[in-house]
């Protein structure tokens, strides 16, 4: 397998990748685009994706953009990892996994969409930054964080009992949220603190992160 990926490899959409690889066990090539270089944009890497985004996961002759999509696929594709719920068809299994599947979408429209905005607003080019419209990602921000905190005051994991790929994801937008805001917003948030500490001390975090 071929991951490619931001050439900053923290980056939120790579980062929760590498993560979910390493608990995996894959063995994969890395490939590094420079969007500051518009690599994205090179006529080699349109030949593999024609929209010129990555990530891209490509598996043999299957070639598979979109993050969320490639984190469900190396869910699927390694089942040893316990990433997903094992897929038997019993109604208490499907809820189980649709459940992962709501908080990684959780992770990608809400907090990694607010910090998205929180970027362009106050940390993007001058002509762009809008104090009043960074203000309202904080608190787009903050109301994703009270969300967690509230499911996480009755569970270890935040989509089941297990550790799950919806905890990879949402831990790397955390991460990148501890980076960039102005305050750090675990701060005042005691059962998503501890979760995220879990997570961060898993061995697959700290390999995907050195």
């Amino acid at each position: 397998m071929k991951l490619y990926g931001s050439s900053n490899k923290r980056s939120f959409n790579t980062l929760k990748l590498r993560v979910a690889l390493a608990e995996a066990g894959a063995a994969y090539d890395f490939v590094p685009i420079d969007l500051d270089k518009d690599e994205q944009k090179d006529p080699e890497f349109l030949r593999i994706n024609p929209h010129g985004k990555i990530p891209v996961l490509v598996d043999g002759d299957f070639v598979l953009p979109e993050s969320d999509a490639i984190l469900w696929y190396i869910g699927e594709s390694f089942p040893a990892a316990n990433l997903l719920p094992p897929l038997d068809g019993a109604p208490s299994v499907r809820q189980a996994r649709a459940r992962v599947l709501q908080w990684c979408d959780f992770a990608s429209t809400t907090l990694y969409y607010a910090y998205s905005q929180y970027w362009n607003y106050a940390l993007g080019a001058e002509s762009d930054r809008y104090p009043a419209l960074a203000e309202a990602a904080l608190g787009k921000i903050a109301r994703g964080m009270n969300v967690m905190e509230t499911i996480l005051a009755t569970r270890a994991w935040i989509a089941g009992p297990t550790c799950s790929l919806a905890d990879l994801s949402n831990a790397a937008i955390v991460f990148a949220l501890k980076r960039r805001l102005p305050a750090d917003p675990l701060a005042t948030h005691e059962h998503l603190r501890s979760w995220y500490e879990r997570v961060t001390a898993r061995a697959a975090w700290r390999a995907a992160i050195a």
